[in-house]
């Protein structure tokens, strides 16, 4: 069982989902740039709106924290299919495209996402690469706040569909958390599986080495090889 990330693992959005957070806290707080200052690397939707209202200034939300994110979820959704359409730096990273094609032709290999985009979120940055048609299932930021939990959650959800087709549930050593971040790393391993680390967004393969990632390569162009060496796919 592969688990992707999407933000920096998949895809590059161009700054995106940052854009659309700040112009949801515009339109619903009056609050300009919401997003500076923090860093949403390896974060949840979630995770990533709390922080934005604990770093306010006190009378900026003097209301305090929203028992709940729907509302402010549902207008970065509406934003993000916004930015989306008007981005002119789109990518999906390099050999994610091949890979993908390859693997799912392969009988013993199930793909599935683990990001902290919310489902929605995560549907609609991988929508414009074409990229959907490889994951029907994983753990999101919708489904929990806590990444190594929406982890587990992917994982429970694989072994799930695993058994329906062959009769078994994957062991710990078959399943792989792969992502850009230190985060991505420390919730692989929180959730006892193995990790391959990518160095296509903020940090480096050595970055990724001392998180402790079972592989850490520079993209999964290049470190193709190493990866379906280290996933035992060949």
């Amino acid at each position: 069982m592969l688990l992707f990330d999407v933000d920096q693992t998949l895809v590059s959005t161009g700054g995106a989902g940052v854009r659309a957070l700040d112009r949801a806290f515009q339109k619903l707080f009056s609050i300009e740039n919401a997003m500076a200052g923090i860093l949403p690397h390896g974060k949840t939707d979630p995770g990533i709106i709390r922080e934005i209202f604990n770093t306010l200034p006190k009378d900026s939300h003097s209301v305090g924290i929203p028992t709940s994110f729907t509302h402010i979820l549902e207008a970065y959704l509406e934003f993000l299919q916004d930015e989306m359409d008007r981005t002119t730096t789109y990518l999906v990273l390099p050999g994610i495209s091949q890979l993908l094609a390859d693997l799912r032709g392969h009988s013993q290999v199930l793909l599935g996402l683990a990001t902290g985009n919310v489902e929605p979120g995560a549907r609609i940055k991988l929508a414009r690469g074409n990229l959907n048609q490889y994951f029907s299932f994983g753990g999101f930021g919708s489904d929990f706040e806590n990444r190594a939990e929406l982890v587990r959650h992917g994982v429970e959800i694989g072994s799930q569909l695993a058994f329906a087709r062959w009769g078994r549930r994957f062991q710990p050593d078959e399943v792989f958390v792969i992502g850009d971040t230190p985060l991505d790393i420390a919730a692989g391993k929180e959730s006892g599986v193995l990790t391959v680390g990518v160095a296509t967004g903020k940090y480096s393969v050595a970055d990724l080495t001392d998180a402790g990632a079972t592989l850490a390569i520079s993209d999964l162009e290049q470190g193709r090889d190493q990866f379906l060496r280290t996933t035992r796919i060949v």
